[in-house]
């Protein structure tokens, strides 16, 4: 079956048969005829094509219009024509196939074909303005024909894009190796150089003999320069430009040599810059290998983009995030010869991904671990100490599931890589290739199940024992209150004789009350629906306090002011019942059902407020909250229009905390707590 490359060689082979881009489609049809009368029996794939031609050849240049290779121009629905303008990006291949076999022939310019290019197709090109723009830019779908143009009065140069990258740059060097050919020109540069390679004639000397003898190296030269290269070519350009340029009567090849100097400067220039790029992304690179050698050791995607120098300037200034991930790619992947890649992607908590170089992996989790173990036990002892000394018992002290629960959310949110680092297979692969050994391999043996291939509970990773975490926070409560039934009596004689109630009795016997009430109402709810039926069956007479106001116009009429006045009074009775429940409602978002404010508040206090001294530790709080009454004092009235919601509290608490008058505060979440709930409280009693 044919296909639309058949096609193609078929038309190229008409264009060049009629000397022009513009086929007719008769003629096309005509001259495939005679085609395929001459090539069907060594092409078989062309039968159906010779069977059906005018279709398919009208199919197949749709096919070839839609991929850019020519444009066809229609008369009603009918195809008239076919323009075909690589049929001068041919011609001038061609001639430049002719320059490589004879290089003494000029650089093709438009007066070497015979035929006229259009200027339509042409693009003009500055040579020291926008040549080296154009080596940059990436090959496009088609390719264009371009004018070089010279200075100095020199010829222009006529070539294609695809020629720029290799072709013209060999055709550049066979210019100068036939002008080094000479031995008065060879003379003539060696005089020029030898100046400015000064103690280096030797290898000025190999750099001319490697242009005249093996040119294919000089042209390596051009493309991979080295140090000595690049000033070579450099020189040498100049010497040429210096010499010839100039010349008022040129003969040919004076416009060939300095066009190739010209060519052969810029080059040098391109190809240099592009080294000088490679080896500062590569530099740029290996510092960026070295910081991933560093603390913290494990990166997000976004601290890598951030790396900098040592310098401080971001090193994407100097590669690419292509670069970078191409880099990471490479190192994801390995060699093949170990199980793990020399770096390591993690998914943690959120989905967040994090990257390690695996040697690290260890001894990030190891030390991870120490640290997140201390902070725990820490932070459990001294809140639950916080509540024992409240009279409270914590859920996830007195509950294996509800601390385990605990460990893991605290762990998700204070230690994500940590997180991402407690897996089963990793942890096995690092410790396998390693070779780990003594303790080293006990603390991995303790943190990971090799039966069941899994990771252990938390709280055992974090080595947490819930039962001695409890013992050591009673150890820091007054002895009194660490023995029960001395606790029991102390407490008792402080209600009894001081009036001193802890928050957790207040919670406590709140709860109780609450039950009671509920169960008040539901006795009252009973009696009251066994009196409904009788009370409805009874008709209700008019007394005479009745009929006397209902005969009394007059007096119902004066009593009019007094009863808007009565309206207006239970208008502002209901807001304030309405403003007192939504207050109430947030309270209990803050304390649960059944909590007290006054005991959240003292409990709040005794993680924001590090004060040792009684006396000074009052004062910071009486400090608090006079700035927080202040506040709300030049805000009551908008409060009273609009009762708060939570978010909105929750603004004037951030806004308090960043007061300069908070910096020695460090416990920031606790204070904004205890300052949303403590404006809740100063609200409540809004009447």
């Amino acid at each position: 079956m044919s296909t639309a490359q058949d096609v193609l060689k078929i038309l190229q082979g008409c264009t060049r048969k009629t000397r022009g881009s513009e086929v007719a489609f008769s003629q096309l049809v005509a001259f495939t005829n005679k085609y395929l009368e001459r090539y069907a029996d060594e092409n078989p794939e062309l039968a159906d094509l010779e069977e059906n031609t005018e279709n398919l050849l009208a199919a197949r240049l749709i096919e070839l219009e839609k991929q850019g290779r020519l444009a066809i121009r229609y008369e009603g629905s009918r195809i008239e024509s076919i323009d075909f303008p690589e049929y001068y990006t041919s011609l001038i291949h061609a001639q430049y196939r002719k320059l490589h076999e004879r290089p003494s022939l000029p650089f093709p310019s438009e007066e070497t074909f015979e035929i006229v290019i259009p200027n339509s197709l042409i693009q003009p090109i500055d040579v020291k303005t926008d040549f080296v723009t154009w080596l940059g830019k990436q090959p496009g779908s088609g390719v264009r024909v371009l004018r070089l143009m010279f200075p100095e009065g020199l010829k222009t140069i006529i070539a294609t894009t695809d020629l720029l990258p290799r072709v013209l740059v060999e055709a550049s060097v066979h210019k100068i190796r036939g002008y080094l050919r000479s031995e008065k020109n060879v003379s003539y540069i060696k005089s020029k150089l030898s100046g400015v390679f000064r103690n280096r004639e030797m290898v000025l000397a190999e750099m001319l003999g490697k242009i005249l003898t093996t040119p294919d190296e000089a042209v390596r030269s051009v493309l991979q320069p080295s140090e000595f290269s690049f000033h070579f070519w450099t020189t040498l350009s100049s010497v040429l430009i210096k010499d010839l340029a100039g010349k008022k009567d040129k003969m040919q090849e004076d416009h060939d040599y300095a066009q190739t100097a010209y060519l052969l400067g810029y080059y040098n220039v391109y190809y240099k810059g592009i080294l000088q790029r490679k080896r500062e992304t590569e530099a740029a690179l290996q510092t960026l290998d070295n910081r991933l050698r560093k603390p913290p050791y494990a990166f997000s995607i976004t601290d890598i983009y951030n790396f900098t120098d040592s310098k401080g300037v971001l090193l994407t200034k100097r590669y690419s995030t292509d670069n970078i991930n191409e880099y990471l790619a490479e190192q994801l992947r390995g060699d093949g010869q170990k199980q793990l890649a020399p770096l390591v992607r993690l998914k943690g908590p959120g989905n967040k991904e994090y990257y390690i170089r695996h040697e690290y992996v260890l001894q990030v989790l190891m030390e991870g671990l120490f640290q997140a173990s201390r902070d725990f036990a820490d932070h459990f002892i001294g809140s639950w100490s916080t509540d024992m000394k409240a009279d409270r018992r914590p859920r996830e002290m007195t509950d294996q599931g509800a601390f385990e629960a605990a460990v893991q959310e605290r762990m998700e949110q204070r230690y994500p890589v940590l997180c991402a680092l407690c897996r089963f297979d990793l942890i096995y692969l690092c410790a396998t290739e390693q070779k780990i050994m003594g303790e080293a391999a006990a603390e991995v043996n303790r943190i990971i199940d090799r039966e069941q291939r899994t990771m252990r509970p938390m709280h055992v990773v974090l080595n947490l024992d819930r039962e001695k975490l409890a013992a050591d926070a009673k150890l820091l409560l007054p002895f009194w209150q660490a023995i029960p039934w001395l606790h029991g009596i102390v407490r008792f004689l402080q209600r009894a004789f001081m009036g001193t109630k802890t928050p957790g009795y207040l919670e406590r016997t709140s709860n109780s009350r609450r039950k009671r009430r509920g169960v008040g109402r539901r006795r009252s709810a009973a009696r009251l629906s066994q009196s409904a039926d009788g009370a409805a069956a009874t008709e209700m007479q008019p007394t005479t306090m009745q009929l006397a106001a209902s005969g009394d116009a007059a007096a119902t009429s004066a009593a009019r002011p007094k009863a808007r006045s009565v309206d207006q009074a239970a208008t502002r009775n209901v807001k304030a019942q309405e403003f007192k429940q939504r207050i109430e409602e947030l309270q209990r978002a803050y304390v649960g059902e059944g909590g007290n404010v006054d005991a959240k508040l003292e409990e709040l206090i005794e993680r924001w407020n590090p004060l040792l001294d009684p006396v000074a530790k009052s004062n910071l709080v009486e400090d608090v909250n006079s700035l927080v009454r202040d506040f709300l004092r030049r805000m009551k009235v908008g409060f009273r229009l609009i009762p708060p919601d939570r978010a909105r509290i929750q603004g004037f608490a951030e806004k308090l905390s960043q007061s300069e008058v908070f910096d020695q505060i460090r416990r920031k979440d606790a204070l904004k707590t205890y300052l949303e709930l403590y404006m809740l409280k100063i609200l409540g009693k809004i009447s």
